[in-house]
C-alpha cells in the first residue's frame, strides 16, 4: 500500500472529459482522434481517461453475454493512456457513472456480473495492480473502496487484524476488495493488512464461468457503517466499521462507481520485465444494476424471479 497514487482531482477528471469529448468530434469530422466502440456508452455512464477505440464497445454472442443479448467489453493494451494517466505509471479502459445515487451514510445495493478473458496471475513483483470496480469520492480523495488483483501471496491474511480482515490461508483467490480511504487516510499498514479486507473471487475462475457479485454498503463514516459482499450466491465479506474516513465525507459528495479494467500502478512491472511489453487485457461486464434492495440488483435473484435483463 502507498505505492501508487491513482486518484485524480475533479479538474483533472473535466479536463478528460473534455478529452474525450474533443476527441468524438474529430472523429465524426474525419480527423482522427477517439471513437467509440459500437454502440457508444452505456446512459449515464463517460469515459475516463480511456482514449483509445478499442477501451469499451457492447458485445453481443458468441462472445460473453450473462443475460441478455449485450454485454460491456473492455480492453486495454499497452500504451493505452489519457489525461494524467500519461504522466504517471497506469492507465485504464474505464467507464465512470456520471448521475451517482449512492451517498454517504445511505445504504445502498449493487449488482452485477464480471467474466474475465485474458487477464493473467501476477506475482507481488510484477503486479499491475489491475482494479476491476472501485468507488470513488472526490477530488484527490482515494476511492472508498475498491476491488483490486493482487500478487501471488500479496497480502497479510494469516494474522491480520480480525476487526479489519477475513483472515485466510487461501492462496488461489487473488481479486480482493480494498478500503482505499480508510488505509491511506489513517495510515493502516500489514496489521490491518493496508486495507484489504476480504478476498473475493480469482481471476482464473473468472476466466471460466461469469463472477456474479452482490454489493452492500453505507459508506458509513462512523463505527455503524458496513460492506458486504456476496460473489456467486456465497457471502464473500461481511465488514462492519468504518467506511469512509476522509473530510469529504463531511460534504454532500456523493461516491460514483467506476468499472472496467484500470491498471492502477505499472511500476512493478517496468521495473521487473526488462521493458517487455505489458499484456492485452479483457474483461466483460453484464447486468450492472443499483438499487435499494438485494433482490432489485442480485443477478441470480433477479433471474430466478424472471426479471428482465438489464441489457
Amino acid at each position: 500500500m502507498g505505492d501508487e497514487q491513482d486518484w485524480v482531482s475533479d479538474m483533472t477528471q473535466r479536463r478528460g472529459r473534455i478529452s474525450v469529448l474533443f476527441g468524438l468530434v474529430l472523429a465524426a469530422a474525419g480527423c482522427g482522434g477517439m471513437a467509440l466502440g459500437v454502440g457508444g456508452l452505456p446512459r449515464g455512464y463517460d469515459l475516463l481517461f480511456s482514449p483509445s477505440a478499442h477501451a469499451f464497445r457492447f458485445a453481443e454472442s458468441p462472445e460473453p453475454v450473462r443475460r441478455g443479448i449485450k454485454s460491456e467489453r473492455f480492453e486495454l493494451r499497452d500504451g493505452d493512456c489519457g489525461g494524467s494517466d500519461c504522466a504517471n505509471p497506469r492507465y485504464r479502459a474505464e467507464i465512470q457513472d456520471t448521475s451517482p445515487r449512492a451517498r454517504i451514510n445511505q445504504d445502498i445495493w449493487y449488482g452485477w456480473s464480471f467474466r474475465n478473458q485474458t487477464i493473467p496471475d501476477f506475482t507481488t513483483a510484477n503486479s499491475l495492480r489491475i482494479v476491476v470496480g472501485q468507488w470513488k469520492l472526490a477530488g484527490a480523495t482515494p476511492p472508498a473502496f475498491r476491488l483490486i488483483q493482487l500478487g501471488k501471496n500479496e497480502g497479510n491474511w494469516r494474522t491480520c487484524d480480525i476487526e479489519v480482515c477475513r483472515r485466510t490461508n487461501d492462496t488461489r483467490t487473488d481479486v480482493a476488495i480494498q478500503l482505499s480511504d480508510m488505509a491511506q487516510t489513517l495510515g493502516w499498514d500489514a496489521a490491518k493488512n493496508d486495507g484489504y479486507i476480504c478476498k473475493l473471487f480469482s481471476m482464473a475462475d473468472a476466466r471460466n464461468e461469469w463472477q456474479d457479485i452482490t454489493l452492500n454498503t453505507n459508506f458509513g463514516t462512523g463505527p455503524d457503517g458496513y460492506l458486504r459482499v456476496w460473489v456467486n450466491g456465497e457471502m464473500k465479506c461481511d465488514y462492519r466499521g468504518q467506511v469512509v474516513a476522509s473530510g469529504i465525507a463531511q460534504t454532500d459528495a456523493r461516491p460514483n462507481v467506476r468499472r472496467g479494467i484500470f491498471s492502477s500502478y505499472t511500476k512493478r512491472w517496468d521495473d521487473t520485465q526488462g521493458g517487455a511489453p505489458k499484456p492485452t487485457l479483457i474483461a466483460y461486464y453484464d447486468e450492472f444494476a443499483v438499487g435499494t434492495s438485494r433482490e432489485a440488483v442480485d443477478v441470480r435473484l433477479r433471474e430466478a424471479a424472471g426479471d428482465r435483463p438489464e441489457n
